[in-house]
């Protein structure tokens, strides 16, 4: 009986430390100035696009702008919304901003079975030749990042005709090692137990303000946990253990593109470290660490972001 007793006052104590540290985290996104409240999250498009695959699936596309084409890879467990503030902002800097919803998440269809990181590289490919997508910049975020990287070390014969060279955001060549631990983490993401936490209006924003550095404005972190719920976990089961022990850095020093590797000093999801990695094993690459930011950086920074990214294309363009 005294252990039960013990083990109680253990559990309601827990359970006051975590309601005053989400009181904290709400407070603290209440009172932090935010210009985005009120904006709208969606992504800008002007056109819309479905491309068929091969073995029957669907991906959905949208775009906007026009000029230097740029095709948008959103990470895990996002839709290309990820990009509803950057997008405008490199279309009103000459770019034709393409975003497309991977395979599993948003309004694309299910990953098939055994469907990998590969398929995504594969997926993207595609969308290039669909759209005709010339001398475009890759820009992949979190997970996007490693297909990008996957695209071109898989596809040269695309990556000739249609890359001029990558942006790495928030980006890791590797993924979580294949162990124990992550293989349960990975198996969690497929609990529909964790999807309805997120949905809890409390313990979702505390949650989503986890992928955000200093000072996070309290709109981005309700866009990114409302963007979480347009990809249900049904969709792509199993496909979280699938990336488990990825590791791409062998090949990186056979990249011969202009590439831009871009992290947030804060980011609590993929280390600073990943970036720099990439950087370091790619000839020529270089590296962007952004003070203060977290996980987040193309609705944390997207100002910066787009601008960085522009830089690329002048500088890959000989400007």
């Amino acid at each position: 009986m005294r252990r039960l007793v013990g083990l109680a006052g253990l559990g309601a104590a827990f359970a006051a430390a975590m309601a005053v540290y989400e009181q904290r985290i709400l407070s603290e996104l209440a009172t932090t100035p935010d210009p985005d409240a009120g904006r709208d999250f969606a992504f800008p498009a002007s056109r819309v696009h479905e491309v068929v695959t091969p073995d029957g699936g669907r991906i959905h596309v949208e775009e906007c702008g026009s000029g230097c084409p740029v095709l948008l890879l959103h990470g895990h467990g996002a839709t290309l919304d990820t990009f509803a503030l950057l997008a405008p902002r490199l279309a009103e800097r000459g770019c034709r901003v393409v975003a497309m919803d991977q395979r599993g998440f948003g309004r694309s269809s299910s990953v098939p079975p055994r469907f990998d990181l590969w398929g995504l590289c594969d997926d993207a490919a595609l969308v290039l030749e669909a759209l005709e997508l010339r001398g475009a910049i890759v820009v992949g975020h979190s997970m996007g990042g490693a297909v990008a990287l996957g695209l071109v070390i898989r596809r040269p014969e695309i990556v000739s005709e249609h890359v001029a060279g990558l942006v790495l955001i928030n980006s890791s060549a590797r993924g979580p090692a294949d162990r124990a631990l992550t293989r349960a983490k990975a198996a969690a993401l497929d609990w529909a137990v964790v999807e309805r936490l997120s949905r809890d209006q409390r313990h979702g924003i505390v949650f989503a303000r986890k992928n955000f550095g200093v000072g996070a404005r309290r709109s981005h972190v309700v866009a990114a946990r409302a963007i979480g719920f347009d990809s249900p976990v049904r969709r792509r089961r199993g496909f979280a253990r699938r990336l488990l022990g990825i590791d791409l850095t062998e090949a990186l020093p056979t990249i011969r593109l202009p590439v831009l590797a871009l992290a947030g000093s804060a980011d609590r999801v993929v280390p600073p470290a990943g970036s720099a990695e990439i950087a370091e094993l790619i000839p020529g690459a270089r590296c962007e660490l952004l003070e203060g930011a977290g996980h987040m950086l193309p609705m944390e920074r997207s100002a910066d972001v787009a601008d960085l990214i522009v830089q690329l294309i002048s500088d890959s363009a000989g400007v």
